[in-house]
């Protein structure tokens, strides 16, 4: 072997030497993120009446420090802090909101970030919220013999009804729910203002198809009744009375349940 074929094999082995030397560089820990664990108490709400309330727990169970409610409703982007809680001793929490306005939306948990650990989110949690509105302030379809008024029955004063205006006269109104509202809830009766001896009609039909009928005749009241209205698109009411002895019937203070 040649002095310069004995230098190069002398060189690759110092080389293949130091290269075993250098300690192996580990790689960096990768931070803890909090798990967050969520369920909302329903998916169907109605405005101003009920409490959503979200149960869960935190891992690592970061007990004492807080949780965040967010939310966000309708197609917005920006999510929206409304409750805080704290965590309990075995990382539990509860975490409430009462809605006050209809419409879909998201609820979900934040736990921030702290002691080196990141913060976390849980899942979403989608809940439909309702909301009962008076039925007069919709717009109406075609109305016939029919006025929002406010009326008389049994000596109590009902606002935001709706009364026929000529006696004897076939009544209606039409109103478009666009399959958007659950519950129909009014009282039925003729108005202190009807004769002794008159009577009268109501008729409360979904898409042509009849929901209830009710007689109608002087101290006979119908009393918040509520019916079912889930998927209708077009609501309609009938009403009748006698010409004489002449009477009013009335639709009092009617509202229907529903989403945006």
């Amino acid at each position: 072997m040649n002095r310069i074929t004995a230098l190069a094999a002398t060189l690759a082995l110092t080389a293949g030497s130091l290269a075993l030397a250098t300690p192996t560089q580990a790689a960096p820990a990768k931070a803890r993120t909090y798990k967050v664990t969520a369920k909302a108490s329903t998916e169907v709400a109605v405005a101003k009446e009920d409490v959503v309330k979200i149960r869960g727990r935190v891992k690592p169970k970061a007990a004492g420090e807080k949780v965040v409610l967010q939310q966000r409703v309708g197609n917005k982007k920006k999510w929206k802090s409304t409750d805080k809680a704290k965590v309990k001793r075995n990382g539990s929490y509860v975490l409430k909101d009462k809605p006050t306005t209809p419409g879909a939306r998201e609820y979900r948990v934040l736990k921030p970030g702290s002691r080196g650990i990141k913060k976390g989110y849980s899942k979403t949690m989608p809940v439909e919220v309702y909301k009962w509105e008076k039925l007069v302030y919709r717009p109406s379809g075609p109305r016939v013999n029919v006025e929002p008024a406010g009326v008389l029955i049994g000596a109590e004063y009902y606002g935001q009804s709706l009364a026929t205006t000529i006696a004897g006269t076939p009544s209606s109104v039409e109103y478009t729910l666009g399959r958007k509202c659950t519950d129909l809830r009014a009282t039925y009766a003729l108005t202190d203002s009807a004769a002794t001896g008159s009577s009268g009609a109501v008729t409360v039909s979904a898409d042509g198809a009849v929901l209830a009928t009710h007689s109608l005749s002087v101290g006979t009241v119908v009393a918040d009744e509520v019916l079912d209205v889930s998927d209708v698109f077009r609501l309609k009411v009938d009403l009748s009375t006698t010409a004489t002895p002449a009477a009013v019937a009335a639709v009092a203070t009617p509202e229907v349940l529903c989403t945006r």
